[in-house]
């Protein structure tokens, strides 16, 4: 098996089911992982209605550290991820995964803001805007998106990274993307359209927004 998605999952009854049948849909031979975060509602029952290979925390954890619970189970190649919200179009997978291969690349993740719709709120616009600015103050390189959620990854770069050792909540994303470039991983980023996500949002503007920025500045 050549791909392994992993989509972490908390409270999304409303879009997991929908979600494995888009990425069955656009990648018919990937594994993919749903990781359930001990969600209270019918995440896991769906998901594994849908054919998807389901484990389950037994208690919440984090969005970071389901993404570590699915990496530690990915055997293939590549390792892909994106959200369970129906934000990302799981069909920019086979865009990434030309890309990792052609280039010889070590990561390949989406940039929001590039394609011809952005259907994010406004405030979180803006805060996205600023860390990408903040990230290319500190790093000197432009990544046009560093919280981006849509990724393929090559597996054994995940150990480069020390994926272990990231955050365990939303910041795990800045975090990776700090890491990929400090350590000089190859990446590039291509545009993507974004869409309204189903359901309610687990992010903390103050909360995740200050650990995001943090990890900007403080990861090596």
């Amino acid at each position: 098996m050549e791909l392994t998605v992993v989509v972490p999952a908390y409270n999304e009854e409303s879009s997991i089911g929908s979600t494995v049948i888009s990425i069955r849909k656009c990648l018919p031979k990937a594994k993919i992982i749903v990781v359930d975060d001990c969600s209270s509602d019918a995440t896991k029952e769906i998901a594994n209605k849908e054919g998807a290979f389901v484990v389950s925390h037994n208690a919440n954890k984090g969005y970071g550290e389901s993404l570590k619970t699915g990496m530690r189970m990915a055997k293939s190649k590549y390792t892909a991820f994106l959200d369970a919200d129906l934000t990302y179009d799981p069909c920019y997978f086979p865009i990434m995964l030309e890309h990792i291969k052609k280039y010889d690349l070590d990561c390949v993740w989406g940039n929001r803001f590039g394609g011809t719709k952005n259907k994010m709120p406004l405030i979180r616009k803006i805060g996205n805007r600023l860390f990408t600015l903040i990230f290319l103050l500190i790093t000197g390189k432009n990544v046009y998106d560093c919280s981006s959620g849509q990724r393929i990854v090559k597996t054994i770069a995940l150990k480069k990274i020390d994926f272990e050792t990231l955050p365990k909540e939303l910041d795990f994303i800045t975090a990776l993307s700090k890491r990929i470039v400090s350590r000089g991983l190859k990446y590039k980023v291509i545009p993507i359209n974004y869409e309204k996500r189903e359901g309610s949002s687990k992010l903390s503007l103050l909360k995740h927004g200050y650990r995001m920025v943090r990890n900007i500045l403080l990861e090596k």
